[in-house]
């Protein structure tokens, strides 16, 4: 006497949205959804670079960043520099002047506040 109503509990339970899914999936999934896609476009990125006393690395990290196959008008890097005391921001400046087809700036933060505050 308790298996019926069990049974119908269950089909209402799992039998309905099982259904229902199905339905769905047959109608709608597996219709294209006539996005057009354009493989060419490139956002425009920004890459942001904390820095504090790393004048042993920061060259080599500006290299890699110029090195990337991006398109240059699409590219921003912004160097975050904070109260450095190793001279990081003049290789940074050097670097730049170096490299003026690629948009870079340096900001210098007077107090130390730490990478974290500059992300």
């Amino acid at each position: 006497m308790i298996e019926l109503p069990v049974l119908t509990l269950a089909t209402i339970h799992f039998g309905i949205p099982l259904a229902y899914y199905f339905c769905m999936k047959s109608r709608y999934l597996n219709k294209p959804w006539n996005i057009k896609i354009n493989e060419n476009y490139k956002p425009k990125v920004t890459i942001i670079v904390p820095t504090y006393n790393e004048a042993k690395l920061i060259k080599q990290k500006l290299d890699n960043i110029y090195e990337q196959e991006y398109p240059r008008d699409k590219l921003e890097v912004i160097v975050i520099d904070s109260a450095s005391t190793d001279g990081t921001p003049d290789i940074v400046k050097k670097w730049i002047e170096k490299h003026l087809d690629i948009n870079l700036r340096l900001i210098v933060e007077n107090e130390r506040k730490g990478k974290a505050h500059v992300l």
